[in-house]
């Protein structure tokens, strides 16, 4: 039988998981598609905060300037720049910071209410402060591999738009006009940065950077190449999107066939901690010695290092490039 106190820190614990997992997505994914196209512009604009703002987002901004009063820290945040510029809408280097390091005492205090102090502080304060980059890291994995998979169809509308006698940018701001995903998030930016910074081919090649899309390369050299010898347009956007739907169909094949694999090295990772967590919970007696013997802690360390020796390899075996 699990006693009350059990019951209540599994529930404190639930609370704050779901906490830090709902601040991350609000943060992210929390604003309306016209909110994500007016933050496309805000790289470029200043303007006042407006009131009515959520209150998590107001205690953000105050963290946000507390960094920045601090030369240090805010030299340290701006090395997460690169990583939140490839996500439309995403916080200010000094305001994720601020976010990492509230999510690190979230996670400190959480497993303190199940362990003794000083393993808490040993694998909480750390993983948990680095907890959100890895969390963005997937996000912006996904993110990317949806506008692999949406960049031909975009491409498509763009070339209906060009036959019809629009030129390239004409084209591409009818065919994003009315669209949510990444491509369109990505296109509406490069389409804000060349009415700001001149050439279209340049933000085009800067979208190709923030996603990783070798697609993109080639559309812009594509692009530059018509641009200098001449020729049809709608032909050269024609046969570049053909291209990009093969190797985009033969990506898909392959993320199929290898699915199995993926959630079993999934689901083998996840196992273990899963385990651990449920009997710290229900059978904390039974446990104990794991993380309070000498014996325990090396057995503890040496599951550790195996666990990331398997999850090296099985992440090794399941990736095939394409």
């Amino acid at each position: 039988m699990v006693s009350g106190w059990g019951w209540a820190v599994t529930a404190f614990g639930a609370a704050t998981v779901f906490l830090i997992i709902w601040i991350v997505l609000d943060l992210l994914f929390g604003r309306t598609p016209e909110q994500r196209r007016i933050a496309s512009l805000k790289v470029f604009t200043h303007a006042e905060r407006k009131k009515g703002e959520p209150v998590l987002r107001h205690l953000l901004t105050a963290g946000g300037k507390f960094i920045e009063e601090s030369p240090g820290l805010a030299r340290f945040a701006a090395r997460s720049e690169p990583l939140l510029d490839q996500l439309t809408g995403a916080p200010k280097p000094t305001e994720w910071l601020w976010l990492r390091i509230w999510v690190s005492i979230g996670t400190f205090l959480l497993i303190a209410m199940l362990m003794p102090v000083w393993f808490a502080a040993l694998v909480g304060i750390l993983p948990g402060f680095h907890l959100p980059p890895a969390i963005l890291r997937t996000i912006v994995r996904r993110r990317r591999q949806r506008f692999a998979d949406e960049l031909p169809n975009m491409l498509q509308l763009v070339l209906s738009s060009l036959r019809s006698g629009f030129t390239l940018q004409q084209s591409v701001d009818a065919a994003v006009r009315d669209d949510e995903g990444p491509v369109a998030e990505e296109f509406s930016r490069a389409l804000s940065e060349s009415r700001i910074s001149g050439e279209f081919e340049n933000a085009l090649q800067r979208v190709g950077e923030r996603t990783g899309s070798g697609e993109m390369r080639w559309l812009v050299m594509a692009l530059r190449l018509q641009r200098e010898v001449g020729g049809s347009l709608a032909d050269v956007m024609q046969t570049t999107a053909d291209t990009m739907r093969d190797r985009a169909y033969l990506q898909r094949q392959v993320r199929t066939l290898s699915a199995e694999g993926r959630m079993s090295a999934y689901v083998l990772m996840a196992l273990p901690v899963f385990t651990a967590l449920t009997l710290t919970v229900m059978r904390p007696d039974y446990i104990r010695p794991l993380y309070t013997e000498p014996l325990g802690l090396l057995m503890l360390l040496f599951a550790l290092l195996l666990m990331t020796v398997g999850i090296i390899w099985l992440r090794t075996a399941v990736k095939i490039e394409v």
